[in-house]
């Protein structure tokens, strides 16, 4: 599908125009979609916050488990 593209930089429209073709619909279907998995993506990472606490709950849990020494004979 070819189209007049509203991009005026030559990269993108160029990167609007290969997604478009790939998924079958206009330039401006392509970026908005490009745009909606882009910004799903950003708001999907876990935060430098988030990734500080999941840490902090490994490091704290970490004496918890057991520490019983098993032969190597013994293992499976």
């Amino acid at each position: 599908m070819t189209d007049k593209s509203p991009i005026a930089d030559d990269s993108l429209d160029a990167l609007a125009q290969t997604l478009a073709e790939m998924l079958g619909v206009d330039t401006s279907e392509a970026m908005r979609r490009a745009l909606r998995n882009e910004i799903e993506r950003v708001r999907s990472t876990p935060t430098i916050d988030d990734q500080i606490e999941t840490l902090r709950e490994t490091v704290k849990n970490y004496g918890r488990k057991s520490t019983r020494m098993v032969h190597p004979s013994k293992k499976r």
